[in-house]
């Protein structure tokens, strides 16, 4: 249930005026019809496109524009997600529940029949706009889930996807409670279909009764985590997906990184996810920095058990293992692990001190073109600035806390594990 400032009905004459917005004709006849108000919000929008155009794709359309607000592109789930997530629905009808300005309803609409409801008619408009951009159909109805019976909402589909108002007073809220529709409508509303997606913030938390009811699934793009997604029911998975051998079991996790145009997947079963991995103090052979994805999931530990690899400074640090110590082919790491995790060789294992940094790349000639830090306070970005003028090979350097220590691990650029 989204709401929005901005109550603009989009009409032909509207979009003309944006398309001389955007091209800067700010004084053209059909922008001279419009009041100051007006004015100043079709400004806003086009200074949003490129924004909105990295979220949302490009425009199908030709001439057309995203018709956007902060706070819905704030809220709009990104173009690659989005079309995983319509991956699982198949060529069925489905009802996108508070679909907002589009961002889910545009991919789902492509790949088969869809409805889109939302609580607010301005921002319907802007949807009904924004199918047009996208070049693609869908059904729109203006409807307040919390008061229109379970039933009428579905209205006969298979499946939905619902994405709630996780803002409700200008706040935003991670507890299922605080949301729009609540959970218990959410419920009722997943129990009149075979199953569907509901779209969470990555720091959601449920309560173990409903998880347990669920598969919840964390997906990264672009090096950040974009969402936490609960698959509720007898959804089928997409053909495209591949996971380490673990079914997509209610109960269980799964972290998803969407990269380079592949889809990997690194799943769980119920509580496979609890047990510590092995704790070294030490870095050894090689240096393993998970997915977001992962670290959000809570899947550190398992991770590092299945990759036969420790925990560096606790599963909130890097990871650390002895791949090359492995002599029996069938252990060494699946080859999938370089799109589920930064990995790098060990070079050197140093105290975290600006002289020994200083001195090592100087005597190497090197300067560190990616920095990795955790659970330190320093800066990356001016470490590896103050470095840079030591020397011309390119090397990666690793900084973490043992304990009350702090380490600096000199590493190789990251690559591939030996297979």
């Amino acid at each position: 249930m989204t709401a929005s400032p901005v109550e603009l009905k989009v009409t032909d004459e509207l979009r003309e005026a944006m398309r001389d917005c955007i091209a800067g004709r700010l004084h053209s006849p059909v922008m001279q019809k419009l009041s100051s108000g007006t004015k100043a919000v079709l400004k806003d929008i086009a200074g949003l496109q490129t924004r909105a155009m990295a979220t949302l794709g490009p425009a199908i359309h030709v001439g057309e524009s995203w018709w956007v607000t902060r706070r819905a592109i704030q809220q709009s789930t990104t173009l690659q997600v989005a079309q995983f997530k319509a991956s699982w629905f198949g060529d069925h009808p489905v009802t996108d529940i508070c679909c907002g300005i589009g961002g889910d309803l545009i991919a789902l609409a492509r790949r088969g029949p869809t409805t889109g409801i939302d609580a607010s008619k301005s921002v319907l408009s802007f949807t009904a706009a924004n199918l047009v951009t996208a070049g693609v159909n869908a059904n729109l109805h203006w409807l307040d889930v919390m008061e229109s019976d379970p039933a009428d909402v579905v209205s006969g589909s298979k499946w939905i996807h619902i994405d709630p108002d996780r803002r409700a007073n200008n706040q935003r809220h991670v507890q299922p409670d605080a949301w729009l529709p609540t959970w218990e409508r959410t419920e009722a509303l997943l129990g009149q279909t075979e199953g569907g997606l509901v779209k969470m913030a990555p720091a959601t938390t449920l309560d173990a009764s409903i998880a347990e009811n669920c598969h919840l699934m964390w997906i990264s793009s672009g090096g950040s985590v974009r969402e936490q997604t609960a698959i509720w029911g007898n959804l089928p998975t997409p053909p495209s997906i591949q996971n380490n051998g673990n079914a997509w079991q209610a109960g269980g996790r799964t972290a998803v990184v969407l990269k380079h145009e592949t889809v990997q997947c690194f799943s769980t079963r119920s509580d496979d996810w609890t047990t510590p991995a092995t704790a070294t103090s030490s870095a050894e052979g090689w240096m393993i920095d998970p997915d977001g994805a992962i670290r959000a999931a809570g899947l550190t530990d398992h991770f590092a058990h299945c990759h036969e690899a420790k925990t560096l400074g606790g599963p909130s640090g890097f990871l650390t293992a002895d791949w090359h110590e492995i002599d029996s082919q069938p252990s060494q790491p699946n080859v999938a692990i370089q799109h589920l995790a930064m990995i790098a060789k060990t070079r050197d294992r140093m105290s975290c001190d600006d002289r020994a940094l200083r001195r090592y790349f100087r005597k190497a000639k090197a300067y560190p073109e990616i920095v990795k830090v955790r659970g330190v306070d320093i800066d990356p970005a001016k470490l590896g600035k103050k470095l840079r003028e030591c020397g011309e090979t390119p090397l990666a350097l690793w900084i973490g806390r043992n304990g009350k220590k702090t380490y600096a691990v000199v590493t190789d650029l990251p690559e591939t594990v030996p297979v």
